[in-house]
């Protein structure tokens, strides 16, 4: 059994190797952990030094998201998720997991 057969059915987060950062519900998965996220919206978190930026929800309905542009999944909280404020928070920008060429 798959580490990710618990989350399947239920909204979870998204980090890709290019660090863009999506959240949606795990519909399925394969033996190469490419993944079907529906109701899914990319969320981009400005940090610090861009405090005159507004964060950004952006509803991309299904995607289908490669095993190997994966970093990180994990399920959400609802108790946790609902007192944050995604539109005023700020963070650290993340560095790629790529490899230079």
């Amino acid at each position: 059994m798959s580490e990710l057969a618990p989350f399947v059915g239920k909204k979870v987060h998204v980090i890709t190797t290019d660090a863009r950062f999506f959240e949606g519900v795990l519909e399925g998965f394969d033996k190469n952990t490419n993944i079907i996220l529906s109701n899914s919206i990319e969320r981009i978190i400005y940090s610090t030094q861009e405090i005159d930026e507004t964060n950004e929800e952006i509803p991309s309905g299904v995607n289908i998201m490669r095993g190997n542009e994966i970093v990180c999944i994990g399920e959400i909280d609802d108790n946790l998720y609902a007192k944050v404020n995604w539109l005023e928070m700020r963070g650290s920008p993340l560095k790629t997991t790529k490899n230079p060429l």
